[in-house]
């Protein structure tokens, strides 16, 4: 009876995910041996550090030096002119795509703009929906 707990794909998918601390963000449809199966795939690249697949992503602003990826995000710091060396004032961000869905999903960045010289930023975005700013 143990044996056949402990070989039952949901369990053994569940107990996988705690292992590796994700989350189950695969698209809906697919059955628990195959999540399984990617999971492990993807913990077996991490391991040996190969990786076949990037995903591209265009940045339609100037980025300036200031920069955060955690949670799935990525924010750039703006700069309001390609020609000016201007401090940054604007933050762009995008919701990273795993790489199984990235083919099909278009990225939409989104800027937020504090009109004053920003210094820095953290995020903590699992912890306490976070973006802090240190600004003049």
């Amino acid at each position: 009876m143990l044996c056949n707990l402990c070989s039952d794909s949901i369990l053994r998918y569940v107990v996988q995910m705690e292992r590796c601390a994700v989350c189950d963000d695969l698209s809906p449809g697919l059955s628990y041996p195959e999540r399984l199966r990617i999971l492990e795939r993807r913990e077996e690249a991490w391991t040996m550090l190969e990786f076949r697949r990037s995903v591209g992503i265009l940045i339609p602003f100037i980025p300036t030096t200031q920069h955060e990826f955690t949670g799935g995000a990525l924010l750039l710091g703006t700069a309001p002119d390609a020609r000016s060396r201007q401090p940054t004032v604007a933050h762009s961000y995008v919701t990273l795509p795993s790489l199984s869905e990235a083919q099909d999903q278009k990225l939409d960045w989104k800027a937020y703009n504090l009109e004053t010289e920003i210094l820095d930023v953290g995020l903590a975005v699992h912890e306490h929906d976070l973006i802090a700013a240190l600004t003049v």
